[in-house]
């Protein structure tokens, strides 16, 4: 699953960080399948920058590692 590349071991050691990181995805998410140029832009907005760092995760490399078609083809969980 997509998600567990951002959650790796630490599920519920840190409910914060758990916090963060669903956040991360989520903008992700909505940035694959936005509409719009300027839908995407958060990606590349301060406050991604902040949602990476809040998350514990290197900003540089999620937008290295970003491939929206992910997105776009994971199945939904039941």
């Amino acid at each position: 699953m997509l998600t567990a590349h951002f959650y790796g071991g630490l599920l519920m050691v840190n409910p914060e960080l758990h916090l963060w990181r669903a956040v991360l995805v989520a903008g992700l998410d909505d940035a694959a399948k936005a509409k719009t140029p300027a839908d995407a832009a958060w990606i590349r907005s301060r406050d991604f920058v902040l949602v990476c760092h809040l998350a514990q995760v290197d900003p540089q490399a999620v937008l290295r590692a970003y491939r929206p078609e992910r997105f776009l083809t994971a199945k939904k969980a039941a």
